[in-house]
């Protein structure tokens, strides 16, 4: 226990809380105000639309644009990476990725999985425009098709080889400078499958904008993996209800665990 010092002299500092009677913690509170947030944000996103939303936004992704040109000026083609891996039960990587693959037609479905995407739609030539937080920056960024290609293209090479059967999409500003790359697999599993999400930067965006973006996946990747078990469930009643958590990635990130009643 801490203490304070007072005029009366040392005295033990009082532990201030609030939990619902019975309760050893307050994280039901906890639960009830990310659930209201959680509304509270999608109620607005929808009803101003992704021109308005933009538009309301269009300081912070300049902002955003100039944070990434001057690093990738500055890293001088240096990248720093990183990766989390996720455990998820009652749905395969098959079909997950099949949900996922017809789930970038959907994008109201694609901005709930984070509640800093504010953008994710199709643009000319197979490449998706997304609108997300990068570290404390918001930024517009292009991501290419996935293609296995481009791994000769990186320099240097990623630090970790990617495990087979995972793809890379470089990720590039309007113009067609290239910001990073990100990369996953998915894996078969008894009961369930992992998935191994990665992504690189310029160097100098130094390493807690790439465990910010870990955890971001962990975010995203946990709720579209529910709402495909979801939807699946719906269609086969007698489906498991799948669980997923974030394990530490290779970088030392901290697992995340979901919330008990959020899935």
């Amino acid at each position: 226990m801490t203490s304070e010092t007072t005029s009366m002299g040392t005295s033990p500092a009082l532990e201030h809380w609030v939990r619902l009677a019975g309760e050893h913690h307050d994280g039901a509170i906890e639960r009830f105000e990310l659930i209201s947030a959680r509304r509270a944000l999608n109620l607005l996103k929808r009803n101003l639309g992704r021109a308005r939303l933009l538009e309301l936004l269009q300081g912070e992704i300049a902002a955003g644009d100039a944070y990434l040109r001057a690093h990738v000026e500055r890293s001088a083609g240096r990248e720093i990476g990183g990766t989390t891996t996720l455990s998820a039960r009652g749905l395969s990587a098959e079909q997950f990725t099949r949900w996922l693959s017809e789930a970038f037609r959907r994008e109201d479905v694609l901005i709930a999985g984070h509640p800093e995407h504010y953008s994710i739609h199709a643009a000319t030539g197979g490449e998706v425009n997304i609108v997300e937080t990068l570290g404390e920056h918001v930024c517009s960024f292009f991501m290419r098709e996935w293609d296995d290609s481009v791994l000769a293209t990186l320099d240097p090479a990623p630090s970790e080889p990617d495990p087979p059967g995972a793809r890379r999409s470089l990720l590039a500003l309007e113009d067609g400078t290239i910001v990073g790359s990100i990369s996953n697999s998915f894996e078969e599993q008894p009961g369930g499958f992992t998935a191994r999400l990665s992504v690189s930067l310029p160097a100098t965006c130094g390493q807690h904008v790439i465990d910010h973006h870990l955890e971001h996946f962990a975010v995203e990747f946990r709720n579209w993996i529910l709402r495909a078990a979801a939807e699946q469930a719906a269609a086969v009643p007698t489906q498991n209800r799948p669980i997923a958590e974030a394990a530490g990635g290779t970088d030392g990130t901290s697992r995340i665990r979901p919330l008990p009643g959020l899935d």
